[in-house]
C-alpha cells in the first residue's frame, strides 16, 4: 500500500511540476485588445460612420486561441464611430477600412455607394497621425491610443491639422482601461480556473472553456 501511495504521490508531483514548467516557459496567452481614435473627412465634412452597418456585433468576438475572422480583428461597437477596437496583432488601418466596405490606397478613397475620390488637381488625400502628416495609412499598423485623420479635399495639410484633426476624439486611453462591450470574449483575460486548465491541460482546454 505504501508503495502505491508513493507512486501516486510521485505522479501528482510530476503533473504539478509539468504544469509549473508550462506556466513558466509558455504562460497563458494574453488577449490582444486595445483602442485607437479616428475620423474620416471628405471635402471638409466628416463622414458619418455611426450607423449600424459600420458596427460589429458585440457578441461576435472569439476566445483567446481560437480562429479569428477579419471583422473580429478590428471594428467599432455600439454606434461609437470615434473608437476603433483592435483584437489581433499586425492590424492595419487598411484592414479596418476593408471591414467597413471601403477602399483605401496611396491616392484614392472609395466609400459605400461607389463614391471614389482620387487625388488630383486641388483635391488630395491626406493622413494625419497624432498631429503629424504621415505616409498613406492603409498599411500602417493601428497603434494603441493613436489618433488618425483621413482627409480628402482641397484643404492644405496645415488647414487640416488646424481645423479637422482637433475633431478626432482622444478617448482611446480611457477605453483601454474598460472591459470590452457586452459579451465580447476576445478581450476577456483568462480566469484563474482557465489559467489552471491551461497549465495542466494545455491551450485547447483554456480556449474551449472561455465561451
Amino acid at each position: 500500500m505504501s508503495r502505491v501511495r508513493f507512486l501516486l504521490l510521485g505522479l501528482v508531483l510530476g503533473v504539478v511540476a509539468l504544469a509549473a514548467v508550462r506556466w513558466t516557459v509558455a504562460p497563458p496567452p494574453v488577449p490582444t485588445h486595445y483602442h485607437a481614435n479616428w475620423a474620416l473627412f471628405v471635402s471638409g465634412q466628416r463622414v458619418d460612420l455611426s450607423g449600424s452597418q459600420y458596427m460589429e456585433e458585440v457578441t461576435a468576438c472569439v476566445p483567446v486561441g481560437e480562429t479569428i475572422l477579419p471583422t473580429q480583428r478590428t471594428h467599432m461597437h455600439e454606434g461609437n464611430q470615434d473608437v476603433v477596437h483592435v483584437h489581433d496583432d499586425g492590424v492595419t488601418w487598411g484592414h479596418l477600412m476593408a471591414n467597413l466596405g471601403f477602399g483605401l490606397g496611396d491616392d484614392f478613397l472609395m466609400l459605400h455607394g461607389g463614391e471614389r475620390y482620387v487625388s488630383g488637381g486641388e483635391d488630395t488625400l491626406k493622413y494625419i497621425a497624432d498631429g503629424q502628416i504621415v505616409l498613406p495609412a492603409y498599411n500602417r499598423v493601428i497603434r494603441s491610443t493613436e489618433r488618425l485623420l483621413i482627409s480628402y479635399g482641397p484643404e492644405s495639410v496645415e488647414e487640416v491639422i488646424a481645423t479637422q484633426f482637433p475633431q478626432v476624439a482622444n478617448s482611446a486611453a480611457e477605453y483601454n482601461t474598460r472591459p470590452d462591450p457586452a459579451g465580447c470574449q476576445g478581450a476577456a483575460e483568462l480566469t484563474l480556473g482557465q489559467k489552471l486548465r491551461y497549465a495542466f491541460l494545455g491551450p485547447q482546454s483554456s480556449a474551449a472553456n472561455a465561451h
